[in-house]
């Protein structure tokens, strides 16, 4: 028979079989029929168990030796405007046990990917592989139970190591392979993993870690911040979004919105220190950096938190009063979604993204809060479309749309 497209080599089965049949005769012969029986059903549980953990493929999986094209990274630069890419034709790799190979699909770009195109990667030898996430289809696997299982199923990968924006990725099953079910489009779990999943995170944080119904979050208008929305009502949690621009706040009223604070008022800080007051927010979630976490921090009351998740200003955080630390018991942290995914222990993170994965996967359906908006490039493209979208960062460029490589 065939095990996922793969025929099993005939003299090998012979000999696994004729093995268990010698230890059968073995064991009868000293012990009886019931001891057989019993060494018979352990003899299946171990044969199984070893055919579970073979490598298998699909009848897509590529030759042996065959090649795919990749987006590397050349050269960062602290001007994303001068950072060289090039498309790389290279071996498809291999996947060792407990990995799988994944047909590429599609894949994001994330201000945590272009965000790593801006200096040297610690340790790295370019050029680099780069994308952090992305979706695809299993075609084999290196061997193993849970990699076994996943060939044949569409999954969001993530590949940080290696690099998701190539034709094929291997990727470990157990951590870095998500299930994506057969209701949605393998092209359209493309940013199934770090807003998603980063938007669970940000509010089991506010309502789990400090029991708190509701936070501050900047640069709102995002697809991160417009997931936000959508999500909160779940977790039963109050947002103050603060934005930039007037076309903003409509987009979040239209989303349904209580509280949208732009900055581009000129009473914006009087506006967030009353909501402030009014809703007793205690946590906040930042990602623009520069002066702007010490503004939001000093309206805060004692005992705040803030978190720090981006750096969109590209400057070091700064106008922090020390008396806000020392005296009033104010904290600032960062947050790093495998950090928050990791916390606890195996057991608790097995647990975190179960419910995590069935709350993204559900959201990622037509309509659902996961849902994402893209404008699709290829990877010869990406660069140029990326910075045509960057460029127009200040009048919209990103907002309300992610850029996608199409893949496969």
């Amino acid at each position: 028979r065939r095990v996922h497209g793969k025929t099993p080599d005939p003299s090998s089965t012979r000999q696994e079989m004729q093995a268990v049949t010698d230890l059968l005769a073995a064991i009868n012969s000293k012990i009886g029929w019931v001891g057989s029986v019993l060494a018979g059903t352990a003899a299946v549980a171990v044969s199984a168990k070893f055919l579970l953990s073979r490598a298998s493929s699909t009848r897509d999986a590529p030759a042996h030796g065959a090649t795919m094209r990749k987006l590397e990274l050349l050269s960062p630069s602290a001007d994303v405007k001068n950072a060289q890419f090039r498309v790389a034709t290279v071996p498809v790799p291999t996947p060792r046990s407990g990995q799988v190979l994944v047909r590429m699909a599609a894949a994001p770009v994330n201000p945590s990917d272009y965000g790593s195109w801006l200096m040297p990667r610690e340790g790295a030898t370019y050029p680099i592989g780069i994308g952090n996430e992305g979706s695809g289809v299993v075609v084999a696997s290196g061997g193993g139970f849970i990699a076994r299982r996943l060939v044949g199923q569409n999954v969001g990968v993530v590949a940080r190591n290696v690099g998701s924006y190539a034709e094929y990725v291997c990727v470990d099953a157990l951590t870095e392979a998500f299930p994506l079910g057969d209701q949605i489009k393998v092209e359209d779990g493309a940013a199934f993993f770090v807003n998603p999943y980063t938007a669970v995170g940000i509010l089991d944080t506010v309502t789990t870690t400090h029991g708190q119904k509701t936070l501050i979050h900047t640069a709102a208008a995002s697809q991160l911040g417009q997931m936000l929305v959508r999500l909160a009502p779940q977790f039963g949690v109050q947002i103050v979004n603060i934005v930039r621009r007037p076309d903003q706040v409509e987009i979040l009223k239209a989303l349904g919105a209580k509280y949208i604070v732009s900055t581009g008022d000129a009473d914006w800080e009087d506006q967030l220190k009353k909501l402030i007051q009014e809703l007793d927010i205690k946590v906040a979630f930042e990602c623009i950096a520069g002066t702007t976490p010490g503004q939001i921090l000093s309206m805060m009351p004692n005992r705040s938190c803030i978190y720090i998740y981006g750096a969109l200003s590209q400057q070091p955080i700064g106008g922090i009063h020390p008396m806000d630390l020392i005296y009033r018991n104010k904290e600032v942290r960062g947050f790093l979604l495998p950090t928050w995914l990791q916390q606890g222990g195996m057991l608790k993170t097995i647990f975190r993204i179960r419910r995590a994965s069935a709350m993204v996967n559900a959201g990622l359906l037509p309509g659902g809060w996961a849902e994402s908006q893209f404008t699709d490039c290829s990877m010869e493209e990406m660069p140029r479309r990326f910075l045509e979208m960057y460029d127009a960062m200040n009048s919209g460029g990103f907002t309300g749309k992610k850029l996608r490589i199409r893949l496969g």
